[in-house]
């Protein structure tokens, strides 16, 4: 069993939040500027966690939920978290303001479950941040 890469990003997409006002930060699949983040195509990442794929054939994890509009329903809440928990060693943010992002996220969602899967994050999600 090993990681899983379920989704590849294949245009920009653009996340606004509050808690990245003052972040300026870039690599070569995320810019952070004015409490904007700008994740670029060919992004991937695993949705939510945990993932792994299993003798190669399946996948085993987390559900991100039934198709809306063509994706997964968290397949751009879990994008904005992964990038978050990804690069959380460089980014002056603390795991708690990630995981208030997380939930903000599920609330513009609209996710039914929302407390359980912000409980798991902040339980069981990377607990050393960089802030």
């Amino acid at each position: 069993m090993g990681k899983a890469w379920l989704y590849c990003l294949d245009h920009h997409f653009e996340y606004e939040h509050p808690l990245l006002a003052g972040i300026e930060f870039q690599n070569e699949w995320v810019t952070i500027s004015n409490s904007k983040m700008l994740v670029t195509p060919c992004y991937s990442w695993d949705g939510c966690s945990p993932k792994v794929y299993v003798l190669g054939l399946f996948v085993v994890g987390t559900p991100d939920g039934c198709l809306r509009n063509g994706k997964p329903w968290l397949y751009y809440d879990s994008l904005v978290h992964d990038v978050l928990c990804q690069f959380r060693d460089q980014l002056p943010l603390s795991k708690a303001d990630s995981v208030t992002i997380w939930n903000d996220r599920l609330i513009d969602s609209d996710w039914p479950l929302r407390p359980l899967y912000v409980a798991m994050v902040d339980r069981y999600g990377p607990q050393d941040w960089a802030a």
